[in-house]
């Protein structure tokens, strides 16, 4: 499962984002405004807090998704008693 990264934002950096992301869909909830975004093709959740404040929420991004090595000691053994 991806882990959840969260931070606290400016209401100035929320402004910044919405401009810059693609707004999928928004709602008022009791004082706050809740915005489901889209940027550089992830999504991510924003909320507006009373107060000025904003919390934005997205995924954890990984460089390159870990694999395991596995040695093709099989496939050198078969290609040698094949020579024979």
């Amino acid at each position: 499962m991806s882990k959840l990264l969260w931070r606290v934002e400016s209401g100035a950096e929320l402004a910044r984002l919405l401009v810059t992301a693609t707004l999928e869909e928004s709602a008022a909830v009791s004082g706050a405004t809740v915005y489901r975004i889209s940027q550089d093709g992830k999504e991510k959740i924003a909320i507006a807090l009373p107060g000025g404040q904003a919390l934005v929420i997205e995924q954890e991004s990984f460089g390159r998704p870990r694999r395991r090595r596995v040695e093709a000691v099989a496939t050198a053994t078969e290609s040698q008693s094949g020579d024979a």
